[in-house]
């Protein structure tokens, strides 16, 4: 079984998007913009997810 984190987008520069904890790569994900949250595992970005979805998997992650 696979972890993955969400994460917000910051910006976005050569398939690689900065977030809060780094950079990750978002070459698989099209039509992502700054703002826009994903699920990450080991530094790639897995699935586009709204910014409710994110929040809630974070607080289940933080409870």
């Amino acid at each position: 079984m696979c972890l993955t984190i969400p994460k917000k987008i910051i910006s976005i520069k050569n398939k690689k998007a900065k977030v809060d904890t780094g950079t990750v790569d978002v070459s698989i994900i099209k039509n992502l913009k700054a703002g826009d949250w994903v699920l990450v595992n080991a530094n790639l970005a897995v699935q586009k997810v709204s910014q409710s979805e994110a929040k809630k998997i974070l607080k289940l992650i933080q409870s």
